[in-house]
């Protein structure tokens, strides 16, 4: 597959808004297996760009997936169910779930670096 195809499809996939649909799972079914299948769509996502040598796409993506979490919820109308989520509102949960996945992310890219250095 081509390289710019490749980037493009990494891109598209990190878009699913996995940061509203964990939350909201959570809210509707009341459990805690959306978040697990959050981790493991971006562990695979980041399994996937590594492999191919696509760092800087994990970034982007990320941020794409929170903006698309984040526009997804406002227009989902799950405001009212922010007291289910206590101390956090629905939009600040996104907004810490976000960060801890980028973090999350950071980690095994620091570790493809110091190899890749390593090699070298």
């Amino acid at each position: 597959m081509k390289t710019w195809a490749l980037r493009l499809a990494l891109l598209l996939l990190y878009c699913v808004p996995f940061a509203f649909l964990s939350v909201n799972g959570d809210a509707t079914s009341r459990t805690m297996i959306f978040y697990v299948l959050m981790v493991i769509g971006f562990a695979g996502l980041c399994w996937g760009a590594l492999k191919t040598n696509n760092i800087p796409i994990i970034y982007i993506g990320n941020v794409l997936s929170f903006v698309s979490s984040y526009i997804v919820a406002k227009l989902s109308g799950l405001d009212p169910m922010g007291y289910y989520f206590k101390p956090f509102t629905v939009y600040s949960l996104i907004v810490a779930l976000s960060i801890v996945a980028v973090i999350c992310q950071t980690i095994p890219v620091l570790v493809h670096i110091a190899r890749k250095k390593k090699v070298q």
